[in-house]
């Protein structure tokens, strides 16, 4: 199951990564460069296993060869080390991806700030409308008193 998901978070990273387009930011090429140390451990560690299985098969077929145990215990230590390596990485490639989101929030804060239009100089009540039959806050319950208030007079 796990070796399924590993292809899909690869797309889902490079569509992320070509989403973005123009110049680079040091967050991007930090994401970038971590997603491609991730992939290569992950592969060495797949390979590394493929021995072991081979190895471990034949083991089956000949117990009795000493040097073959030698060599599962030698090719353990070394998937024991990929796979420290390969989560070492995986944490890296959070941690850079999460530093190259808060880079893009951040900058989507400041082209809505620069895009955000000025505080207006509104003079009366009739300027805080954004068209003409809009009922400003609370005018509603004025109106509707005022309603009342003159049915009741007449």
């Amino acid at each position: 199951m796990r070796t399924s998901l590993v292809p899909f978070f690869f797309v889902g990273t490079f569509a992320l990564f070509s989403a973005c387009s123009g110049t680079k930011s040091a967050q991007q090429t930090m994401a970038e460069d971590r997603a491609y140390m991730y992939k290569e451990a992950y592969s060495a560690y797949i390979a590394a296993e493929n021995k072991y299985l081979n190895l471990l098969f034949n083991i089956e077929r000949m117990p009795e060869e000493e040097e073959l145990w030698i060599m599962k215990r030698d090719q353990m230590r070394e998937l024991e080390q990929l796979r420290d390596i390969m989560l070492q990485t995986r944490g890296e490639l959070d941690e850079s991806i999460q530093d190259w989101e808060k880079y893009l929030s951040e900058l989507q804060k400041e082209v809505a700030k620069m895009n955000a239009p000025s505080k207006a100089r509104f003079r009366n009540q009739d300027d805080l409308r954004t068209s003409p039959g809009e009922l400003l806050p609370g005018e509603f319950a004025k109106d509707s008193i005022r309603k009342v208030q003159s049915r009741m007079r007449r």
